[in-house]
């Protein structure tokens, strides 16, 4: 009855690259918030924000649709990994994007169209 979306989002220093994967339509977003020196969320609300316009913009809301299930991934790692606090940061801030659900694949590596639809990958610790 509902149709599925899926948004994947790409995250690296300075920019977000946001992807419709049942019609690979998809934005790249500069947010300066993602340029911290130390951790990729410099501020939670500029990125949830960011995050929130560019996803309007490329899954326009409308009646009786289901929101949207978001895979983040991390394409530049800090030094150690993410901690679990970045990961819940991260989710927050996708989830109050307008998505329902958030996975986290633990690849940097690009991944296929069917690996995230059948969200087919090892999550991050603690995700």
């Amino acid at each position: 009855m509902f149709k599925k979306n899926h948004i994947h989002f790409q995250f690296k220093r300075g920019e977000v690259k946001i992807t419709h994967i049942e019609t690979d339509k998809f934005l790249v977003r500069t947010c300066a918030a993602l340029a911290h020196p130390r951790t990729l969320m410099g501020d939670f609300f500029a990125i949830e924000g960011c995050l929130k316009e560019a996803l309007a913009e490329i899954l326009p809301r409308k009646s009786f649709s289901l929101a949207p299930i978001g895979i983040a991934q991390f394409l530049d790692m800090t030094e150690g990994g993410m901690t679990n606090v970045e990961i819940r940061a991260f989710r927050e801030a996708i989830l109050g994007a307008g998505t329902r659900q958030v996975y986290f694949p633990e690849s940097t590596a690009m991944m296929s169209k069917s690996q995230l639809l059948a969200l087919n990958f090892k999550q991050l610790p603690s995700a």
